[in-house]
């Protein structure tokens, strides 16, 4: 997939306001991300656009560049030191090892397995009943802890590129289950037509919550310690409320 390079905006200014901003930098920051539907959303000749990248723009500034990658490819570009911020990342203890997280996250999701309508009752909430079901999730997704301990016993597992090729695989009736969540599935089944086919299971198999990531390097840690004390400033400004309402993300409690 061809590279998109575009500069984010400031979006409502607040970077100006804010004594955190620093001055313009010779080579601006690169913030790197993939289809996050309403956190990070490209498409072909258009500048990335989404939660993120205001909130990114209201803390830096101009001197800012997003990038719409594959997933893949956003996470190495940013451990081998080729971008400065890599947007949305869900905290895991493999990444952990791998990149620096914000203290805070900036939206939160849970996680949940697809039925087609009327099967919901395939997940009782035990994986143990999975052993044999056909089941689809996205590969280089994080899907919490109680999946990752459980996902070898799931025998029928398949991967897939994308949440449009797992929603489609469970229309087709060629697998039972799909697991992701509602932010990013709600886009796609409107727009494939499948609103009254498909409903979500309940419960959760897990609470997620993305975070923005740094290199681990010196540089990395003065960054992710540079956006740590901008975005508790931002957190408690009408902005943030604006555009978490605009954006319609759910909004993580602020931390008192």
């Amino acid at each position: 997939m061809q590279t998109r390079r575009f500069w984010c905006r400031a979006g409502l200014g607040w970077a100006a306001l804010s004594s955190l901003a620093e001055p313009a930098r010779a080579a601006p920051l690169r913030a790197v991300g993939s289809q996050f539907a309403r956190i990070f959303e490209g498409s072909e000749g258009q500048p990335p656009k989404g939660l993120a990248v205001e909130l990114l723009g209201q803390l830096f500034g101009d001197g800012l560049r997003c990038e719409w990658l594959p997933w893949p490819r956003a996470q190495l570009m940013l451990e081998q030191g080729e971008a400065d911020i890599l947007i949305g990342p869900y905290r895991t203890p493999d990444r952990e090892a791998r990149m620096l997280f914000s203290v805070r996250s900036f939206y939160a999701d849970a996680m949940v397995w697809y039925a087609r309508r009327g099967d919901e009752a395939r997940w009782s909430g035990e994986f143990a009943e999975l052993a044999q079901v056909p089941v689809a999730a996205v590969r280089g997704w994080a899907y919490g802890s109680r999946f990752e301990r459980m996902k070898t016993s799931l025998g029928q597992l398949t991967w897939v590129n994308n949440v449009e090729a797992g929603l489609q695989m469970l229309a087709r009736r060629r697998v039972d289950l799909f697991a992701a969540n509602d932010r990013n599935c709600q886009p796609v089944l409107q727009r494939l037509q499948l609103g009254d086919a498909v409903a979500r299971c309940s419960p959760p198999l897990d609470v997620l919550h993305g975070h923005m990531a740094f290199a681990r390097s010196a540089g990395g840690e003065a960054l992710s310690r540079r956006y740590d004390q901008a975005f508790e400033q931002w957190q408690r400004s009408p902005a943030a409320t604006d555009l978490y309402r605009r954006w319609n993300v759910d909004r993580p409690a602020i931390a008192s």
